[in-house]
């Protein structure tokens, strides 16, 4: 019964977001002139009727993802290559539709715009560019108006490409890169296949949190927030380098080139490379790499982009968790004292995805070990997600991908539920709905009660047994050998 559920669920929630999408300019699809090449009836829908598909389909997202897991731990679920078709079509569809869930899509069309005009984005902000007269800049949405590109390198190239491509249009411009969120949307699916291995049931999990993902499809491809380009090079950092330590840094490196805030998870492919012999090799392997696209890039964007970064930090706007305004002020201070924050949950993180039963089976029980190269980079990715100010659903792109490849697990709950009530209270996107700040505090609120659940459980079984043991490199998933030597 939960695998029919799940699986009209799924449906259910592609078939609401497709129709928020297709009705026309709304609260949930910003206005970006004439539509073509995009599918859209044109119409203006009422308020009432964009948060009603909205929010029933981030609700029954969440529901289909859930009873979908519960359905496989009982053994029945359909098969993966069924998921994997379904996730790439529902891309496709989404990709054939206007941007809908936040306005960001516009400022990466304008910022591609400067770029292509031959200006520099990491100077020149959008409402300078709309003084031209420029049609695309004439479009820009409010609140980054004064506000240079803050992406990475990597970004700001993809940007450029599709401007140039679509030229003095907005609507092709943005259907340039949602094609290209799509085809990184599926390329991760894909990659994420290949990590699992042959086990029919692992596949199915990495499906049901990435690539037959009702939120993840929408934020990613329906939404088309640059995330998807850092989440697809560092899952495929991740599978090159079980054969190639520096092919993973490099790809590693891209990810950060395509946002800063993937610094910590790109962090974390070093440490899994010092957890797998010949450490020495395999860590300078990929710090090399890494270090090689992400610091060669910002090198040539030039100090504007370090500039600009440190503008970003200190924006009150959409900054839902309190900073003091002392630490704003100081963008050195605020660096330091977000990587004390991120560093301790990360520690936590860390612990307690190696407590036994209590938070996840026993390999004697399903025959799933952790798996040693995930872990660091998806306890990184946690930790700085949850303690990061700012808090938007699709930033936990960064850390599904990485759940995915993990054992089923307690964890998997508390993400769904938090991404499900953050998306929630952001949508319907265009027109701010005002419970951000409720639906985030509540959301990390149950971070909070899992941590006293945690030391409480732990304080009533001192004597429970080790933690799970690495898995040695010769076992973990998707490899039937030790990962070659740089």
């Amino acid at each position: 019964m939960s695998r029919v559920f799940s699986l009209v669920m799924l449906g259910a929630s592609a078939v609401a977001m497709g129709a928020a999408m297709v009705l026309g300019t709304s609260e949930a699809v910003p206005f970006f002139g004439p539509t073509g090449p995009f599918l859209t009836l044109g119409g203006a829908p009422s308020p009432a009727t964009v948060m009603t598909l909205t929010w029933f389909a981030a609700a029954s997202a969440g529901a289909a993802t859930l009873t979908g897991l519960y359905a496989l731990r009982r053994g029945s679920f359909t098969g993966p290559v069924r998921l994997l078709l379904a996730g790439a079509v529902v891309a496709c569809v989404l990709a054939l539709l206007p941007p809908a869930g936040s306005v960001d899509m516009l400022n990466y069309a304008i910022y591609g715009r400067i770029a292509d005009l031959g200006r520099d984005p990491y100077v020149t902000t959008p409402i300078r560019l709309a003084h031209t007269g420029d049609r695309v800049g004439l479009l820009l949405p409010s609140g980054w108006q004064r506000v240079p590109t803050v992406y990475g390198p990597v970004m700001t190239a993809i940007q450029w490409f599709a401007a140039h491509l679509g030229g003095n249009s907005m609507a092709r411009i943005l259907f340039v890169m949602k094609c290209g969120n799509a085809i990184a949307f599926i390329g991760t699916g894909l990659i994420l296949d290949r990590l699992t291995g042959p086990d029919p049931a692992r596949r199915v999990r990495a499906c049901l949190l990435w690539t037959a993902n009702p939120l993840m499809l929408f934020w990613m491809v329906g939404s088309g927030h640059a995330d998807v380009y850092a989440v697809l090079f560092l899952v495929a950092a991740l599978y090159a380098m079980r054969r190639s330590a520096f092919a993973g840094g490099l790809l590693g490196g891209a990810a950060v080139a395509v946002k800063a805030s993937f610094l910590f998870p790109a962090a974390g492919l070093v440490a899994a490379a010092w957890l797998t012999p010949p450490r020495f090799r395999r860590t300078t392997g990929v710090a090399a790499g890494a270090v090689l696209v992400a610091g060669g890039g910002y090198l040539l964007a030039g100090p504007a982009a370090i500039h600009s970064l440190n503008a970003r930090l200190g924006r009150t706007k959409d900054r839902y968790l309190p900073v003091p305004r002392y630490v704003l002020d100081h963008h050195g201070v605020y660096e330091v004292w977000m990587v004390v924050l991120a560093l301790a949950l990360t520690a936590f993180l860390w612990w307690l995805f190696r407590l036994p039963v209590a938070f996840w089976h026993r390999p004697s029980t399903d025959g799933w070990r952790l798996p040693a190269d995930v872990l660091p980079v998806l306890v990184l990715a946690l930790g700085t997600t949850l303690v990061s100010p700012l808090q938007y659903p699709w930033y936990d792109a960064m850390m599904l991908p990485l759940l995915a490849l993990m054992p089923y697990g307690r964890m998997d709950w508390l993400l769904i539920v938090r991404g499900v009530l953050i998306g929630v209270m952001t949508l319907p996107g265009v027109r701010v709905n005002g419970y951000q700040h409720l639906g985030v505090r509540w959301a990390n609120l149950a971070w909070l009660i899992l941590f006293v659940a945690v030391v409480w459980w732990r304080y009533r079984h001192r004597a429970s047994p080790d933690a799970l043991p690495d898995v040695p490199s010769h076992d973990r998933i998707g490899e039937s050998s030790p990962a070659p030597a740089t």
